[in-house]
């Protein structure tokens, strides 16, 4: 019986680490001081464990992160999206780094035919499975779909001019608070108090 090796092994695929196994190593290596570069054996399809656990945790994250984003609307899904395509002078359009990362998710994701252990029965469905991980774990790194506490840098406490803390609410139309960081203080602020001082600054 033939053993079948991780298809992210020699020679791997594109924009995902090669995996190894330990103190194994492939008859052309001459490193003495290579760690392993034999493939792992695949255990689920054509996929080790480890890269198949990448693909379970990305898919299981993708339904809401893609709803978010997609609520949120993929132009502006983040704010803070310096990876943007700019418009060139001979005419081409813009396209937000969201839109492209969804773009590469989609593609890899039209090869899957339900689960993922379904996805990982052939080398091209795993070589598939293993680069929509990659793509989807960069995509919830570069990509806030849902808004985080943050520091405010515009206004300050009224109560003793230090930094102030931007808390979204904690449940579907809760309410903001802008908290002062100074422990002493502490003073705390409603949205419509903030946009005030705001307005005043």
């Amino acid at each position: 019986m033939n053993t079948i090796l991780c298809v992210a092994g020699y020679p791997g695929v594109p924009s995902v680490a090669p995996c190894k196994a330990t103190d194994v190593h492939l008859e052309t290596c001459t490193n003495d001081d290579c760690r392993g570069c034999f493939p792992r054996q695949a255990e689920r399809g054509f996929l080790c464990g480890a890269h198949f656990d990448r693909v379970e945790h990305a898919l299981a994250r993708w339904d809401d992160f893609s709803r978010r984003a997609r609520q949120l609307g993929l132009s502006k899904a983040v704010q803070r999206d310096n990876a943007g395509v700019r418009t060139r002078v001979d005419g081409h359009v813009n396209l937000t780094g969201i839109a492209l990362a969804f773009d590469e998710c989609d593609r890899f994701l039209a090869s899957n035919p339900g689960t993922a252990n379904q996805w990982v029965q052939s080398e091209l469905g795993a070589a598939n499975a293993i680069q929509f991980a990659a793509a989807a774990e960069r995509a919830y790194r570069s990509h806030e779909v849902e808004e985080r506490p943050h520091r405010i840098r515009r206004v300050r406490c009224p109560e003793c001019q230090q930094q102030m803390i931007w808390n979204p609410p904690a449940w579907f139309e809760g309410h903001v608070t802008i908290r002062c960081t100074n422990d002493e203080c502490r003073h705390v602020l409603n949205q419509d108090e903030y946009e005030e001082l705001e307005h005043a600054s």
